[in-house]
This record gives C-alpha cells, structure tokens and sequence, in this order.
C-alpha cells in the first residue's frame, strides 16, 4: 500500500467505546512512528472527546494537536476522503446494520484497511458474503467483530490449538465479568445494535447459503466426537463452580466462520466450541433469564424495539442507560474467560482424517483483562489494527 498521511484514524471518536480507543491507541504508539487522527461528524464533540481522553493520560502523552477529520456516513463523499487519508480505519459508528456498510465499501474502492466491533448478525455476514472476493481483489483486509465479541474467544481458540500436543477437538469457554464497589453500567449504543440483531437470529440459513455461494464453497468436515451440551441453557458447571448460561450474541457464528476461513483456505482442522456466561448466583441467573426473555420477545416488534430503546436503563434494571458508566466504574471492571481445551496427544495428518478413539487429552486457558465493554474492547480493536498494517507480510491471503 502507497504511503498515505495517516497509519490509521479513528472513525466515531465520540462515543463512549471511542474514547476508549483513543486512549489505547495513545498508549500503544507512544514509542512508535505511527501516525493517527481522528474522524467523525461533529467536530466540536471530536475535541471534546480528546480533551476527555488527554485527562484520563494526565501529562503522560500530549494529544490536543491530533488532526480532526470531518466524516459523515451520510455523506459518501467524506467517507472516501478520510478513506483515502488512511491506511487503516478503526470503525466504531454504530449500529453498523445502518451505519457500517458505506465504510466498508469505500475502504475498498480506496484500498484502505477496516477493523470494526460489531456483534450484528446479518452485518457481519452480509459484509463477508458481499465484499470478501472485492476485498481480496484490492489487497484489502475487512476485519469485523475485534471486540470483546469475538477476539478473546477466537483468539483464545487458536492459542489452545498452537500450544496442543496434538489435533484440539472441541472448546468450552466461560465468561465471567466483575463490576467494582461503584456497581456496573454500559451506554446505549451497545443495547441499541443489539435490538436490532435479535431479528436477524431466524435468518442463519440465508446467511449460510450466502457465504457458501461467494466465500465458503466447502462444507466443514465433522469430527467423530461431536461437542454437545445440555438441553437446558441454564445450569451448574462443576468446571468453574457456578451457574451458567449460554452466551448469548456473535460468538457462536462468529467462530464458527474462522473454522471455515481456516479450513478452506489455510487447510486447518476444525474445532468446535460453545461459549457460556458465568453468574454470580443462582438469583442473578434467573434474573438475567427473565430478562433475556422479555428482551429477546420484545426486540421483534417495532414497538417493544421503540419502548427497549426509549428506556433502556428501566426495562435493564440501570444495566444499560443513555448516560453510559463512570470512568470509576469502568476502571473496577474486570472480565475472566477460561476455556478448557479436549482433544488428542497425537496429531492426524490431514484435517479430514478421522480419530477413532475418544479425545485424551485436555488443555485449560485463562485470559484475564479489563471491563469488557470498554478498555477489553478497544484493546482488541487497536491491537487487532497495530498487526494489520505492522505485520501485513505475516496475514492469511494476498
């Protein structure tokens, strides 16, 4: 890629998560030569999200001369000139189902990179069925879902499978996530991309068939040992000594399309996973029950979709409001995944080949990491940016 004026710039840098991502990219190009600005459509509300972030870095790091770039999803034309400044765009506009694809398409037609955080559905998969072959044609990398959804868990995948001694069969994973003495609150935006996905649920075999047409020609070879688990999506786990319930969002789908992505292209054996969400009671999980409930049967009317979106924080129980959390709350945060890895010592030569003994082996991994929503968050996102354009030589595919 030709020289362009920025490394990478920042696209949303207004919202909660942004600010977030400005201060970890602060942070983790402070020693380096990469150069970064920041983009949005309200160029007062850009400053005063760097002069929220310059308090979070004290006199550590000085960004009040950061370049300020107006960009509009409403205007495709701002779009391609930021587009064309870069050779990177962190993504952070949502919901990106409304707001995402315009970015993407002009990342392409300008050779620029894309990273985002969604954990939409049918943005996603739309995007990698509709743009995957015009991405790779353009030496351009679309990078979707490099949050707290999914990064720790695919990660976490792969770092199992590199270290087995031998062919990794299945993952299990927990979720567990930790609030402070000031208690837990995550802004809106997040909620609201998530009301509009509950739909897109019933939609996986149009997005299935999609993929395979234009980018996952090969069906994905069965293990011999299928992971399974209990009919009921609430349960004790004797592994991590508490209630759990399926985790509910991206992941499944999410990972399940890296496992293609790595055993057509890059001719890997597969692994399954389920992922679950640790409670801290029976109490809390039967609440959070009850609300997944009423949120998921609401979410498909326009009208229980307008009453979760006018009052997020009473029908959340102040889980989710439009003020958002502290910066108090946000540090106390704390998230803990651990996932427990099954397999064989030995390793099979080809991913087709079958075992025909029970797996005999087991692995376990523990990640630990900040608040999920916010700083866990725009780690992944930097950090999955950094090695896109500092280890480009080292990527999957030309």
């Amino acid at each position: 890629m030709a020289s362009r004026e920025f490394d990478i710039i920042i696209f949303g840098a207004t919202g909660y998560t942004g600010r977030y991502v400005i201060e970890e990219l602060t942070h983790s190009t402070k020693s380096t030569n990469i150069k970064w600005a920041v983009a949005g459509r309200n160029v007062e509300k850009l400053k005063e999200s760097l002069n929220i972030v310059q308090e979070y870095l004290y006199d550590e790091i000085d960004i009040s001369k950061t370049t300020i770039i107006k960009a509009d999803v409403n205007d495709a034309s701002s779009i391609s000139d930021m587009c064309k400044r870069a050779r990177l765009i962190l993504n952070v506009v949502g919901p990106y189902k409304f707001y995402g694809e315009v970015v993407v398409k002009a990342c392409i037609e300008n050779g620029t990179h894309h990273v985002d955080i969604s954990g939409e559905f049918q943005f996603l998969e739309s995007i990698q069925a509709n743009y995957f072959n015009a991405a790779r044609e353009k030496g351009v990398y679309i990078v979707e879902a490099c949050g707290f959804d999914s990064i720790p868990a695919d990660c976490g995948i792969s770092f199992l499978k590199k270290k087995f001694p031998g062919d990794l069969n299945s993952v299990e994973y927990f979720v567990e996530i930790g609030q402070g003495p000031s208690g837990r609150s995550t802004n809106i935006g997040t909620f609201v991309s998530a009301v509009h996905s509950v739909g897109d649920l019933f939609r996986g075999k149009e997005f299935d068939d999609a993929l395979k047409k234009e980018v996952f020609k090969k069906d994905l070879v069965q293990s011999n040992y299928p992971l399974s688990r209990g009919f009921l999506p609430l349960f004790y786990s004797g592994e991590v000594k508490g209630w759990c319930y399926w985790f509910l969002g991206p992941d499944e789908r999410v990972l399940k399309r890296s496992q293609k992505f790595r055993y057509e292209y890059l001719n890997d054996r597969p692994v399954q996973s389920n992922g679950y969400i640790r409670m801290h009671s029976f109490f809390i999980a039967l609440c959070y029950a009850f609300f997944v409930t009423l949120f998921g049967f609401m979410s498909l009317f326009s009208f229980g979709r307008y009453l979760l979106t006018k009052y997020p924080s009473f029908f959340t129980a102040g889980a989710f409001s439009t003020e958002g959390p502290t910066r108090q709350q946000v540090m106390e945060g704390t998230t803990k995944i651990v996932l427990f890895g099954k397999g064989w010592k030995d390793k099979l030569s080809e991913p087709t080949d079958q075992h025909t003994a029970e797996p005999d082996t087991q692995m376990k991994l523990t990640i630990t990491g900040p608040e999920p929503a916010y700083p866990f968050t725009a780690m992944c996102m930097v950090q999955a940016g950094l090695t896109i354009i500092e280890e480009t030589d080292k990527l999957p595919l030309e």
